[in-house]
């Protein structure tokens, strides 16, 4: 068996469609996550080798290119008929690489949102240095259905705006670094009914694994660490997390 991927703890967000190989064997439970409007011919075998929850949605990232976003959200809306998520996303604002032309970035998110509004779907958040612009989106829907502000990236403060909306609040492996004391107060913060915790695999490798390509097994770091944060265990923090997602379907 590929150690690797034997996976113990329930892990809300990863790309295994850009990881190299597929293990033969395997204990994974999660949600693949979505990128581009298409990605999910790619992900599909994947997505039913495992029995994975999945999702599927365009991000701010798909703005660098041709398409405009109206026939983007099309076809998203066609592959939701069609495949049958259980969320939609990630999808949100990037102000750290500032993705297409100006306000193109919120265009696009309500769009999404309006998406998952439309298809009585949850919905996943990336949010990078844009906790402002991506609120204010947000108010601008009812939120019937919960969402997931992934890869949280911010302070106590913003846990709390997300929270007071209504989302779920996902820590991924940055939450181990030592230079990120913030965020792991809002680790601490954030209530048992609306934590989640995920790897992004296969970016943000938590420590001591740092730099290194991230595999889903790896999130039981994660777990660990942030378990000693708030004075639990493991266990209990894998019950709660897997609790956490399944009520959002």
């Amino acid at each position: 068996m590929d150690t690797l991927f034997y996976v113990t703890y329930f892990d809300t967000h990863f790309h295994l469609d850009s990881l190299k190989e597929l293990p033969e064997e395997q204990n994974l439970e999660g949600m693949d996550i979505g990128c581009e409007p298409d990605d999910i011919i790619r992900r599909i075998d994947g997505i039913k080798k495992y029995n994975l929850h999945f999702s599927i949605a365009a991000g701010p990232w798909c703005l660098n290119g041709q398409e405009d976003t109206g026939s983007m959200c099309e076809r998203i809306r066609k592959n939701i008929s069609d495949w049958k998520p259980d969320m939609l996303g990630e999808t949100g604002i990037d102000f750290h690489w500032n993705y297409g032309r100006k306000g193109q970035m919120e265009e696009l998110f309500d769009s999404m949102l309006t998406i998952a509004e439309d298809f009585d779907l949850p919905f996943v958040i990336h949010s990078r240095d844009a906790h402002e612009a991506t609120v204010s989106v947000l108010r601008e829907h009812s939120l019937e259905k919960r969402g997931i502000i992934h890869c949280f990236s911010y302070d106590r403060k913003s846990a709390a705006e997300y929270l007071d909306l209504g989302l779920m609040v996902s820590f991924a492996g940055n939450v181990t670094y030592k230079s990120n004391g913030e965020l792991r107060e809002a680790a601490v913060y954030v209530p048992d009914d609306s934590i989640l915790l995920e790897t992004d695999s296969p970016y943000l490798a938590p420590m001591p694994l740092r730099g290194k390509t991230n595999v889903p097994a790896n999130i039981r770091y994660t777990y660990e660490f942030v378990a000693g944060l708030r004075g639990t265990t493991s266990d209990t923090l894998n019950s709660l997390v897997k609790r956490n997602y399944m009520s959002m379907l």
